[in-house]
């Protein structure tokens, strides 16, 4: 991808409000919205999962809301360089094998990388504040741990 193309900063406010406007009101209706906001080739990471592909993404996309009971994001900042932005997060969640189907809430921050579409994104965020801590049994092993090595 050629990083140096130069976006006009109301293209890229569009893009990235698109973007954040989607996942706050996805479903399976709106998943053709998504040809509109990533490129067919793009790439897509977090710490579980690395997606290459529109179609692939969609189907992630679509399985992520029909598994879940409830996903909602409150975006805190964004920064914002030429061909790139940096998004932070909160997803409250619930899921039915997850924490007895509670909301969860969950910090992250999204990285992505675009020309006139985003043909690369990357989430990072706690992997065990999202689904370890919340396994019966696993769960309860982990905050153990974790009140034992607080510094």
């Amino acid at each position: 991808m050629n990083e140096n193309i130069h976006i006009p900063d109301k293209q890229k406010s569009s893009l990235i409000q698109e973007f954040k406007a989607f996942y706050q009101k996805a479903n399976n209706s709106s998943l053709e919205r998504m040809d509109r906001i990533y490129t067919q080739d793009v790439e897509f990471r977090d710490p579980l999962h690395t997606i290459l592909g529109i179609l692939a993404l969609k189907s992630y996309v679509k399985d992520l809301y029909a598994n879940s009971n409830h996903i909602e994001f409150e975006y805190t900042d964004e920064q914002r360089g030429e061909n790139s932005a940096t998004i932070t997060w909160y997803m409250k969640f619930s899921h039915s094998a997850l924490a007895s189907g509670k909301i969860v809430k969950l910090r992250g921050i999204t990285q992505i990388r675009f020309t006139d579409r985003i043909y690369y994104q990357e989430d990072f965020y706690d992997l065990g504040a999202m689904l370890y801590q919340h396994i019966p049994v696993v769960g309860a092993i982990i905050r153990f741990v974790n009140s034992k090595v607080r510094l």
